[in-house]
């Protein structure tokens, strides 16, 4: 980067004219001189000299005094430019943010390699012919093709945790051993040393299992992705099925369900009526999250086929307020195969625990938008979260969820207690609503009594008031959404705890015709 502006400098050249009298040749030239001095000559004897009799020898004459001038000139130039830039250097003056721009643009300006991308990403061609491939018959084989990488992952992470299990035990039989013939052969100095031994072994072996795990999980999401992107071809989709082919053939792999159910239609909306299907259930929270590929999957291949459409799935978990801690069972299933459409479970965490970082660090407001936290209460002097805020996971590898809700609620850990409509965690609800309407969530699973699992102190009229709470607050969430604009909420999933009683189950789920409004069919005589 020229820090010193270009300058005018005048050359000065004595020739004999045509009668042999002395004559001088003044001519201002910009230094620094980028052109071809030989050219200079050519024009400045073209437009200066008296005499074609005198062309030849004052072009030859001309161009190596030229020559030297320009020489001259430049190098003064770039060396006083030079030591202004030291100078900077020195004082600290330089700013290097803008001299890193500058050079970042000169790389995109000049060299292909890091040129700003035409076109679609590598990201949207994945996107795009992943799409099209699993509403083909090339269903099954992506299929397969994830289950066989699932395994090698679940392999791994079993011999993975049998290597850190054994090495844990044979450090407690020697802590054992030596703890014996304490004060008698062994130290108290000794003890501490071998546990500081023993701590530092397992530091080491743990980094190895993660590195090598890391490695397969890359290796294996760009085999696959290559593999995506170079099977699109006409001759896979001449032969395809529609996706509801797809889906009904693959529907019966379900090996395990909720406990209890029960579903029912409403139409809800002032004036313009919109359908919605609710759906009552009890199960674990951990089923729905369930890995994709495990024996206890319910999901099937229908979390393939809405990856990439306008009818997402979305769960709410409810976790403790403080650091960005999730669910430790959902965490380890998302863990237990590659995510090859998102980043892995645990770099999102960090991603977001970054954000919180920044969001404390920055001005009042100015990141709020920015970062995938909603509710807008956490503690900017301590990165904490508070009842109320959510943040979001994205998973491809997970069954009945695409995306998860997780809802900051003490709720879960406390005694049971009285709430509002006004309560946080009941706000948290419904901008989770609002998030779902915006980015085509489209079935949404959120827990009916705040809780995901019962206690002894849930009494049956405790149970009562908190569903038709949480009911009725979910039922005018879904018609304010109408005025939101997106994407309809087309199905709402109430899940109760899956310890709950089958008597409790069918009191609650009795409720939900009357606050909702069940639509019957009217017979006309």
């Amino acid at each position: 980067m020229d820090l010193k502006p270009s300058k005018i400098v005048d050359f000065h050249y004595e020739y004999t004219n045509y009668d042999d009298k002395p004559a001088k040749l003044v001519y201002p030239l910009e230094i620094p001189f980028r052109c071809s001095p030989d050219e200079l000559a050519h024009r400045i004897v073209g437009e200066r000299m008296d005499s074609i009799m005198k062309f030849l020898q004052a072009d030859k004459d001309l161009k190596v005094v030229l020559r030297r001038f320009i020489e001259k000139e430049n190098q003064n130039f770039y060396d006083e430019r030079d030591e202004l830039l030291l100078e900077k250097l020195r004082t600290g003056h330089v700013d290097v943010d803008a001299l890193a721009l500058d050079l970042e643009k000169s790389y995109k300006d000049e060299i292909l390699e890091y040129a700003d991308r035409v076109g679609p990403t590598d990201e949207d061609i994945f996107a795009q012919s992943y799409h099209q491939l699993v509403h083909s018959s090339v269903l099954s084989e992506i299929l397969g093709k994830e289950r066989d990488y699932a395994k090698t992952i679940t392999n791994l992470t079993a011999q993975m945790t049998q290597q850190i299990n054994t090495m844990n035990l044979l450090h407690k039989e020697e802590i054992d051993s030596k703890m014996k013939l304490l004060d008698i052969s062994v130290t108290s100095e000794n003890i501490n040393h071998i546990l500081a031994k023993q701590y530092n072994m397992q530091n080491m072996i743990r980094k190895q299992c993660e590195s090598e795990l890391e490695s397969t999980r890359g290796h294996q999401k760009y085999e696959y992705r290559d593999w995506i992107t170079t099977h699109i071809d006409a001759s896979f989709l001449a032969e395809s099925d529609s996706p509801t082919q797809i889906g009904n053939r693959w529907s019966m792999i379900s090996t395990q369900g909720p406990s209890m159910e029960e579903s029912f239609t409403i139409h809800l909306g002032s004036q313009l009526k919109h359908m919605h299907n609710i759906r009552i259930l009890s199960t674990r929270i951990s089923d729905l999250c369930s890995p994709l590929y495990s024996d206890t999957s319910f999901g099937g291949p229908n979390v393939a086929l809405g990856l990439y459409s306008s009818s997402l799935c979305g769960i709410v978990v409810l976790t403790s307020s403080g650091t960005v801690s999730p669910d430790s069972e959902i965490r380890r299933n998302a863990n237990m195969s590659t995510e090859f459409h998102f980043d892995q479970v645990d770099h999102q965490i960090e991603k977001i625990q970054n954000d919180l970082r920044r969001l404390r660090d920055s001005p009042e407001g100015s990141l709020a938008g920015d970062l995938g936290i909603e509710g807008g209460r956490s503690d900017r002097s301590s990165s904490r979260l508070k009842p109320g805020d959510v943040y979001i996971t994205r998973h491809s590898n997970l069954s009945h969820s695409h995306v998860i809700f997780h809802l900051i609620s003490d709720e879960t850990f406390q005694s049971p207690s009285e709430i509002n409509s006004r309560h946080p965690v009941i706000l948290g609800l419904r901008n989770i609503l609002k998030i779902s309407s915006r980015h085509d969530v489209t079935t949404l699973t959120i827990p009916a009594l705040l809780r995901h699992d019962m206690s002894e102190d849930m009494t049956v009229s405790w149970c009562i008031r908190r569903a038709e709470l949480v009911f009725k607050c979910a039922k005018g969430f879904m018609i304010e959404s109408a005025s939101w604009g997106g994407a309809e909420l087309n199905t709402l999933q109430l899940l109760l705890p899956y310890d709950i009683s089958e008597e409790l189950f069918r009191t609650l789920a009795d409720m939900v015709p009357h606050v909702f409004r069940v639509a019957n069919p009217k017979i006309l005589q």
